[in-house]
This record gives C-alpha cells, sequence and structure tokens, in this order.
C-alpha cells in the first residue's frame, strides 16, 4: 500500500526537516498520534528509534529513522503492529524540497505493509490514510507557518 499527501510550507527547507526529524512532535500535527517518545540516546539521526501509542490506545509499537539526509528526506520502518484480525508494518518517508518564493513543497509517502484482514482492507485503509495525511500536512503547515 502506497498513499501520498503534499504541501508547501512557508519556511525554510532545513526549519521544516528540523521539525519533522523530531519525530516526538507527531502528535502535534498527526491526531491519530497519542504519544511518541525517542528510546535512543542523542540527537535525531539514522537509526534513531521511537516507541509510540495511537489515539484511542488501539495499538503500541516503534519505528527508527532509516534513512536521514539533511533538509531533504527522511524515511521510517518499524515492525509490524497487530490490532485485531490484521497487522501493518510502518513504513515510509519524507521528502522536502524547494517550493516558490523561499517555500517547502513537503510530500508525505505512507507506505505501510498490512497482513492478515488488513490485506483484504487495504483499499478502505488507504482511503482513509489519504484522508487523514492531508490533514495531518494542513496540521503541521499551519503550526510551522505560525512559528
Amino acid at each position: 500500500m502506497r498513499v501520498e499527501a503534499e504541501i508547501s510550507v512557508q519556511r525554510a527547507r532545513q526549519e521544516v526537516f528540523e521539525y519533522l526529524r523530531d519525530a516526538k512532535r507527531l502528535p502535534e500535527y498527526m491526531t491519530e498520534f497519542a504519544t511518541v517518545e525517542q528510546v535512543s540516546d542523542g540527537a535525531p539521526r539514522t537509526g534513531t528509534k521511537y516507541r509510540y501509542t495511537m489515539a484511542g490506545g488501539q495499538a503500541e509499537g516503534s519505528f527508527e529513522w532509516t534513512k536521514f539526509v539533511p533538509s531533504s528526506h527522511l524515511a521510517w520502518s518499524g515492525p509490524a503492529v497487530k490490532a485485531g484480525l490484521g497487522t501493518m508494518q510502518p513504513a515510509g518517508w519524507w521528502d522536502l524540497s524547494d517550493g516558490p518564493g523561499g517555500s517547502t513543497l513537503v510530500k508525505l509517502v505512507m507506505a505501510p505493509q498490512p497482513g492478515g484482514l488488513f490485506k483484504l482492507l487495504a483499499p478502505f485503509i488507504a482511503a482513509g490514510m489519504r484522508k487523514s495525511n492531508q490533514r495531518s500536512l494542513v496540521n503541521l503547515k499551519d503550526r510551522l507557518e505560525a512559528e
């Protein structure tokens, strides 16, 4: 499954990247997350690990930064999370590029791997993810442009 969303943010790429790389901030703009905490030491980089709880207590899991290219690319993945009769292995990435007038084009790609019953439900899950990702990008834009 692969779901993409994109938005333009009136902030420099470096500023957007620095905000995104701190995954503890995910609940600030992605309402599906209740908590995210860094569980490895040091500043965020390739291999930095996080533990999360989804809103409503529906799932808990972990992920790590698998690719970390300052000011342009952040990728993550984690072990599959069991929820009901299915599993979902988190994976995806952020791509940042220069936009007009000093803005940053922010592209969010979610590429989770469904298992069990979630394989059958993938088209419905993807539709929900599209709406959620667009809402999250608007929240991100509002937050970054207000700072």
